[in-house]
């Protein structure tokens, strides 16, 4: 429907972490990808190519009429083969290149990451790519009064390293999903999807607390490009928890 200017609101296109089906995927790639499109995804954000080079996942990408979004590729990997991933992520046709997770216990840990993803940023930059981070519930315990992700977020350069904030974890961290979101407006192109139940237990997207609707109306406000789905606990078969968790978005989308 036609938002308070008249106009059509924007559509944000919905994409699938395909870790969400990490035991498919392992057992038949290709095949996975294919029920991902079939079932109405527009893209796939990847967690490992599971052996393919990036030449055939292109390749295979182009004949399913599948975007890559992105790929999460841990901190040791970027730090050991920078080069390496940012010439697959380019192969593939994505943009973002996500670490998915730090350990760091301090502040200055967490300064000396910054530095790193700065830098990291600057080169992915040079290749056409985007770096940024991906948080899980425990980056938004805080440091001397400061959530972690806020102290990374602080020291990083701004114009090469993004938030990829997962609003699941941080609803489970005890944090408003929505007001966190616009806190990072402009800077958080990517948002994981993920829901839990009142007992704070992983559930298909759309059937939990998370306020979908407004969800996606912040989205809409903030400057996110792609709404991401990904469930790690299932009621049912993994590809039907993602296939509920599309329609249950799609209509949320449609409401808000």
């Amino acid at each position: 429907m036609p938002n308070a200017t008249g106009s059509a609101p924007k559509i944000i296109p919905i994409a699938l972490q395909a870790y969400s089906l990490r035991d498919d995927a392992k057992a038949d790639f290709p095949g996975t990808l294919r029920r991902i499109k079939e079932i109405g995804y527009e893209a796939v954000e990847f967690a490992g190519y599971f052996g393919m080079s990036s030449r055939e996942l292109r390749s295979l990408l182009d004949d399913l009429g599948l975007r890559a979004v992105s790929s999460h590729v841990g901190y040791q990997e970027l730090s050991e083969n920078l080069d390496r991933q940012i010439e697959y992520s380019v192969e593939i046709g994505a943009k973002y290149l996500i670490c998915p997770g730090y350990g760091a216990e301090d502040r200055d840990g967490w300064l000396k990451f910054a530095d790193f993803l700065s830098a990291a940023g600057e080169k992915c930059k040079a290749a056409g790519l985007v770096i940024g981070y991906h948080n899980h519930s425990r980056e938004l315990e805080k440091i001397d009064g400061e959530y972690m992700l806020d102290i990374l977020f602080d020291a990083v350069k701004s114009d090469a390293v993004v938030a990829q904030l997962d609003l699941g974890w941080v609803m489970y961290a005890g944090v408003d999903p929505i007001a966190y979101l616009r806190k990072y407006a402009g800077r958080c192109p990517l948002v994981h999807v993920k829901d839990f139940d009142e007992n704070k237990v992983q559930t298909e997207v759309g059937t939990g607390v998370l306020d979908l609707p407004g969800v996606v109306a912040a989205c809409r406000e903030t400057g996110v490009e792609w709404m991401i789905i990904e469930t790690e606990e299932y009621n049912m078969k993994p590809i039907d928890s993602v296939r509920v968790g599309l329609e249950n978005l799609k209509k949320a989308v449609e409401q808000s």
